[in-house]
């Protein structure tokens, strides 16, 4: 061997020598005297304090050497709530020596064991987990690329969205959710208690990166299913995701949804909820309301200084009863109120109304009270701005006809002042009341209109004070003659019928007008005209008090010798009204005395029902025919009582 030769494998020796010594000292160092150096550097770098309480072992020999280290504190922010931001039994990681000779700090993996970590974000923006170096240091902030956690808890407290969550944490082996979890707290001011999967935690921390999620919540008293994805946990400013929710009232969302929402029966929906900048869009949703159906889409704008609701809903059968905090009732009563009152007394939330502002379709094929009418093709159009509410239109068919309204509601005052228009178009006789048997086999219509305006913070302190109208005629068709015999008390008519059976006498005309001021119905015009009989009526309804006083005064055309010709009192509440028999003796003065006063009223009430027969009708003649009933009434009147007792006249 040459001598350079020999020098060769010399210096290869003692450099061997000198690795194998320096790998061994590696192997065999006391990496806790280390210790205080590492806190240093963490501090130059992050500005945080750094304790390592246990044992402090590194593995050297790689590209990316691992580091674990027991009993490990990181200090919090100066701003903090409370130190540390992390503790954790043991902390194990890697170091890229590759991007630490760059002059950057990146592990490629860390993984936690029963850590305890605190994010905190500020009112300011500021974040803890930023750790911004000191003013000496110029290297960037470190950067993680994997984190797991080993049976962890996870507090995020948000001042900007009024966020305090606690969380269980730990890592799974899901290839889509990197984590399961359970939490309890507050989001977004909402109580909360949750449970379920999610994504790799650091792209929790990524606002602009959407997080897997699938979700099993109670938030406030309602449940929640979420699975999609979501961009921030804590502000939520982005969602795509599939949602079931389901609760007793749909009320109860109203203060964590910051908007007006009816008191409703027990309800489920499912569909997409996606939220695009300040939008909030459920979109294909559906599901049931008590026994109600519903559909369609929703959206709820946050853009401007008040909510601004937008949708277009359906159902193919809608229970009133369900929606019952739409007019003050309670929602899925089907009995009346304990109290005897049959107008709704729940009052309106003012703010609730001025909450927020709305634009809403509304489509019901069959909707219906729980008494008994059946109600159809409802077509509602609702918008709300300001605290002022306008239904216009909202029609609905019934009986047979329609009923078209608008409605309007200013809860800008301490009162709501509302108005009322409807108006009546073809309701079948003996549609509207199914369950009375003497009406089945009334044939006709009616027509009519109402107009209302009242102030009151309910419906029936809106009708307690209304001031208005309201007119109703039918003309043409039949109607029960029994019905007629039974409010003449006409015995030998009723005995015929036990015998012979019903028939029925011609309706030539029908006419109800009130005058309403400050709650009391005046009847202006009573009166029934029929084939076999006058019926004429006075006094009113009292919507304050809900009591009637009505009579009625039948004048057969035929009398017969068992006639009474007694007056009807219809009075009681409307929920027991009574009806009673007067004495006969001052039905035929009474009688003429109210064919000739309503004379004048109703020449001018029927040019006014816009939906009535018309000239040609049998309506048209009835003032005629009043005329001559009062003076036929006025000669029986001047007639001996035995000889109307004995009157010949056949009856028909």
């Amino acid at each position: 061997m040459t001598i350079v030769g020999r020098k060769v494998v010399m210096a290869t020796a003692v450099l061997a020598t000198t690795l194998a010594l320096a790998a061994l000292a590696l192997a065999f160092f006391d990496w806790n005297t280390a210790r205080p150096w590492i806190s240093a550097q963490v501090k130059a770098r992050t500005g945080r304090d750094l304790a390592i309480e246990g044992n402090l072992r590194v593995r050297p020999f790689s590209l990316n050497p691992r580091i674990s280290a027991e009993r490990v504190t990181l200090g919090n922010a100066d701003w903090g709530k409370r130190a540390p931001m992390l503790s954790a039994g043991e902390i194990e990681f890697s170091v890229s020596l590759l991007d630490l000779l760059r002059g950057r700090v990146v592990f490629p993996d860390a993984r936690l064991k029963s850590p305890v970590v605190l994010l905190q974000r500020e009112r300011d923006g500021r974040r803890n987990w930023i750790l911004t170096a000191s003013k000496q240091a110029t290297a960037q902030s470190p950067a993680i690329e994997s984190l797991q956690v080993d049976d962890g808890e996870l507090e995020f407290l948000d001042a900007m969205s009024d966020t305090a969550l606690r969380m269980r944490v730990t890592t799974t082996t899901d290839a889509k959710y990197g984590i399961a979890f359970s939490s309890k707290g507050r989001l977004i001011g909402i109580p909360l208690t949750a449970s379920g999967a999610g994504g790799a935690l650091l792209t929790l921390l990524d606002e602009h990166t959407p997080y897997p999620l699938r979700l099993k919540s109670t938030i406030g008293a309602t449940p929640i299913d979420l699975e999609g994805n979501v961009y921030g946990l804590g502000t939520l400013r982005g969602v795509d995701a599939k949602f079931t929710i389901a609760g007793k009232n749909l009320e109860t969302l109203s203060d964590p949804l910051r908007i007006a929402l009816p008191a409703t029966a027990p309800y489920k929906l499912t569909g997409h909820l996606e939220r695009r900048g300040q939008v909030w869009h459920f979109e294909r949703f559906r599901g049931a309301i008590g026994r109600s159906d519903l559909e369609g889409n929703f959206s709820i704008d946050r853009g401007s200084a008040r909510p601004f609701l937008r949708g277009t809903l359906k159902s193919s059968l809608l229970d009133i009863a369900d929606l019952g905090g739409f007019v003050g009732a309670d929602p899925g009563a089907a009995v009346p109120s304990t109290s005897g009152r049959v107008l709704p007394h729940k009052t309106y939330d003012l703010e609730k109304l001025r909450r927020a502002d709305a634009d809403i379709d509304f489509v019901a094929q069959r909707f219906t009270n729980r008494d008994w009418l059946p109600l159809d093709n409802l077509k509602a159009h609702l918008t709300l701005r300001d605290g002022v509410l306008q239904l216009a239109p909202i029609n609905f068919g019934v009986a047979g006809g329609n009923v078209k309204s608008t409605v309007w509601f200013d809860a800008r005052s301490p009162k709501i002042n509302t108005r009322v228009a409807t108006r009546f178009q073809s309701l079948h006789i003996n549609r509207l009341v199914p369950r009375a048997e003497i009406l089945e086999s009334a044939l006709g219509t009616i027509d009519g209109n109402a107009k209302l305006a009242g102030s009151g913070n309910s419906i029936a302190g809106m009708l307690a004070v209304a001031d208005g109208r309201v007119a109703l005629v039918s003309s043409g068709g039949d109607v029960s003659n029994l019905m007629l015999a039974v409010a003449g008390a006409n015995g030998a008519k009723i005995l015929r019928f036990l015998v012979l059976g019903d028939r029925n006498a011609k309706l030539h005309c029908a006419v109800a007008g009130f005058n309403v001021k400050q709650g009391l119905m005046a009847g202006e015009v009573l009166v029934v005209d029929t084939s076999d009989t006058n019926i004429t009526g006075s006094g009113g309804i009292n919507l304050r008090d809900e009591t009637l006083d009505l009579t009625l005064i039948p004048l057969p055309k035929n009398p017969s010798v068992l006639s009474l010709r007694g007056p009807l009192h219809v009075t009681g509440t409307f929920s027991d009204p009574s009806i009673g028999l007067d004495k006969p003796t001052v039905t035929v003065r009474a009688g003429s005395a109210l064919l000739l006063a309503i004379i004048n009223p109703l020449a001018a009430l029927l040019p006014l029902i816009e939906t009535g027969p018309g000239k040609d009708s049998d309506c048209a003649q009835l003032t005629a025919s009043l005329t001559a009933a009062a003076g036929q009434a006025g000669k029986d009147t001047a007639a001996p009582r035995s000889a109307r007792g004995t009157s010949s006249h056949p009856e028909r």
